[in-house]
């Protein structure tokens, strides 16, 4: 018997089919329920020959977990997915988890606090608090989504993932951040090392001039879940202050770390 050290051809082609099809899943995930996606635009964006997004398909397509609409050449989530996704968001109920955070973090900041969500290549809101201080900035809605990277939430999101992961989000949204004057996925790479390096995110205006944001990652073992930021007008958010919030969100995100951590225990 070979040693476990041993790569092996087959469970390596393995493990890329595997990357690859989450990758398709990821995909659909980023588009409307209600375009889906063509087969041409798949391969444009996964990088991959026709043959092999055609065997792709057909597998996760016999297993439910993308459909093709009758008569049509689009391509969806399938009910299946969907349906784990589901069962996955009830064990865990992050929203509900971090919600004593976000109104104890508003209360305590006195400013705009969000959750952040990956969903394909975007970071979506999917929650937010305001705090009590009269003068509030111009923040994302519940719902907003951006290119993963764009705004410190979703920074803290980009850079919690693999090097491999981060310039594989970077390429594929190399054309949509042209939409953002301020960043390209140069700057993007160098604020995900400085991320990391600071241990949060820091949003300096990128978005929007004088609006400032201190985003940390939400893990679930080593995967990042979510995020949790806060934003404040950039009078309101100097070295001290800033680093002193990033203290107060890694003290609630390690409280929700140890909360879904236990969930998802009960729940194996």
């Amino acid at each position: 018997m070979e040693p476990d050290t041993v790569a092996h051809p087959a469970r390596q082609d393995a493990v890329q089919s595997v990357k690859r099809a989450l990758d398709i899943l990821r995909m659909l995930s980023f588009t409307t329920a209600s375009s889906g996606m063509r087969f041409s635009d798949l391969q444009a964006q996964s990088g991959l020959s026709k043959g092999t997004l055609h065997r792709l398909l057909k597998t996760l397509m016999a297993d439910g977990f993308v459909e093709q609409a009758a008569g049509s050449r689009a391509y969806f989530l399938g009910l299946e997915f969907l349906s784990m996704g589901e069962r996955a968001s009830n064990r865990l109920d992050i929203q509900a988890v971090t919600r004593p955070s976000l109104e104890r973090l508003a209360q305590a900041t006195g400013d705009t606090v969000m959750l952040t969500i990956r969903s394909g290549l975007d970071a979506v809101c999917i929650d937010r608090e305001e705090g009590p201080f009269p003068v509030k900035v111009l923040t994302q809605n519940v719902g907003t989504r951006r290119p993963l990277g764009v705004g410190s939430g979703s920074l803290a999101l980009l850079a919690a993932f693999a090097d491999e992961e981060v310039e594989n989000v970077l390429r594929r949204n190399r054309d949509r951040l042209q939409a953002y004057p301020r960043l390209d996925t140069d700057k993007l790479r160098a604020l995900v090392q400085d991320t990391r390096t600071r241990g949060y995110a820091l949003n300096t205006g990128h978005l929007l001039k004088g609006m400032y944001g201190v985003g940390v990652a939400i893990r679930l073992g080593k995967q990042p879940v979510a995020a949790l930021s806060i934003a404040a007008n950039h009078g309101r958010m100097g070295p001290e202050r800033r680093q002193h919030i990033a203290a107060q969100l890694r003290q609630e995100v390690l409280r929700i770390e140890g909360e879904m951590g236990s969930r998802a225990s009960v729940g194996a």
